[in-house]
């Protein structure tokens, strides 16, 4: 798997007609089809899903078992924090739940925002008014601490 957890399909000889599936870590997904018939793309898809399904085998996945929180002084699993998009909450590899529906201020009292965009573990990205952008675990590693704004100031 690469770091953009992408996988593209070039349906086309010419390279002039795509199909490109952008899946995220949490499962959300988008699909892109590119000057290519939507019902050839649609066909091509669900014989893709239907390949996975046989070789998946009756039932759900069961979940990996649940991972006891790091010790403050052990680093955490990065891959092990979670992203609930419906609530917008991501619950990171240390356990502690952010609500991404809220603004954060760092110590410098700049203002952080989510807009639904996830870093390479899945992590959410959050975006400032002047442009920085960066995960909340590095966010909070560079500026923290972080706090939520209330009423309009921090």
């Amino acid at each position: 798997m690469t770091d953009q957890n992408i996988i593209g399909f070039d349906v086309d000889r010419n390279g002039d007609a795509a199909i490109v599936v952008a899946v995220q870590r949490d499962g959300s997904y988008t699909v892109r089809a590119d000057r290519v018939c939507k019902i050839l793309a649609a066909e091509l898809l669900r014989g893709i899903a239907d390949r996975l399904v046989a070789e998946h085998g009756n039932g759900l996945c069961t979940p990996e078992p649940a991972q006891q929180r790091p010790r403050e002084d052990e680093a955490a699993d990065p891959y092990s924090g979670r992203l609930d998009r419906d609530r917008r909450v991501w619950r990171d590899p240390r356990g502690d739940s952010w609500d991404l529906t809220l603004t954060w201020a760092d110590w410098t009292e700049r203002e952080w925002k989510w807009h639904g965009t996830t870093g390479q573990f899945g992590e959410p990205i959050l975006r400032c008014d002047d442009g920085e952008a960066q995960p909340l675990g590095v966010l909070r590693a560079l500026y923290g601490p972080i706090t939520p704004v209330m009423g309009g100031a921090a």
